[in-house]
């Protein structure tokens, strides 16, 4: 029987968007009985979407053991759930891999809020302008944001597997990249191979893209698609979690 699998995406982009989806070509690859891409708030903060995933993996499974498999913000969000024990998800939640996830938090969140003062991007002043609600998904990724629940995190019978990006694709990321290599060290654009670290150590070596190619994608070529081997490279972190 197949496993059932979750795959949780990260901030500002849904699960599917003209046409395209978050994860490029993933859907195609797994039985749809047993493959959930649960919809969350894109902007809202780490509780509010973790409440909204685990809220979808009941409707999708509501019996049987779970694999979630997030990338960036989505894996904190996965990681709240599991911590909180949200609608008994817990017991049932066998493995959760994160991909890129900034576990540690993010310097682009700190200068997309202005922090450090004098550091700020030209978002920096529309971002000001969003609701409160809004607003929490940048609060929750700052290198000095708390989401709120690691008294309880990392949770004992959860199989956690970490993986980072250390590449560079697409043009739109230089500037980040550089900013977070002066900080942080080694990243993927988003997210530092440290931030993504969690809870010790990486399930394999980071991989050579960033973090678009981390979801298969390239902003800076027709039809998009990165040349990193993404479907392959998921199959693999699937097969780890699931083993």
């Amino acid at each position: 029987m197949a496993p059932n699998l979750v795959f949780a995406s990260g901030v500002l982009v849904p699960q599917r968007i003209a046409g395209l989806d978050y994860f490029n070509g993933l859907r195609s690859q797994y039985p749809p009985d047993t493959t959930l891409f649960p919809p969350v708030s894109v902007l809202g903060s780490v509780e509010l979407r973790a409440q909204e995933l685990a809220m979808r993996i009941n409707e999708k499974f509501p019996a049987g053991e779970v694999h979630i498999i997030a990338h960036s913000i989505g894996g904190l969000d996965a990681r709240c759930l599991v911590a909180q024990n949200l609608l008994g998800l817990a017991s049932r939640v066998v493995s959760l891999s994160t991909i890129s996830t900034p576990h540690r938090g993010s310097p682009v969140a700190d200068l997309l809020l202005g922090e450090p003062a004098g550091l700020e991007f030209p978002f920096s002043n529309l971002l000001a302008q969003f609701s409160p609600v809004n607003v929490h998904a940048m609060l929750d990724l700052r290198t000095n944001g708390a989401p709120g629940f690691k008294d309880q995190d990392p949770v004992p019978g959860v199989r956690y597997f970490a993986y980072a990006g250390a590449g560079l694709g697409s043009p739109l990321l230089f500037s980040t990249q550089a900013y977070i290599q002066s900080r942080e060290g080694v990243n993927d654009g988003m997210v530092s191979v440290n931030s993504a670290t969690w809870p010790n150590k990486l399930a394999e070596p980071a991989w050579n893209t960033d973090h678009f190619g981390e979801i298969g994608y390239d902003l800076s070529v027709p039809g998009l698609r990165a040349p990193f081997p993404f479907l392959s490279t998921i199959s693999k972190v699937v097969q780890t979690a699931t083993s």
